[in-house]
């Protein structure tokens, strides 16, 4: 079963942020709390984790804009 990878909201007034880039590969296998990916947003910086262990399949690019709640990526 597929563990959805969200974009966490970094404030009240902010909709959308950056992936800065991936830390890991697609199809990596990672552990649970493993830093995956930073965001960024005009205020603030924030690390995507692992939020269970499992084979990293990744939805999104570097630079691209993604709306708060999305789904970035998935852990298998």
């Amino acid at each position: 079963m597929a563990v959805d990878i969200t974009i966490p909201s970094p404030g009240e007034s902010i909709t959308e942020v950056s992936l800065s880039g991936w830390l890991k590969d697609d199809g990596t296998y990672v552990e649970k709390d493993e830093l995956l990916a930073e965001i960024g947003s005009d205020k603030a910086t924030l690390e995507l984790r692992a939020p269970a262990a499992g084979a990293l399949k990744i939805a999104t690019k570097k630079g691209d804009g993604i709306k708060v709640g999305a789904v970035v990526a998935s852990i298998d």
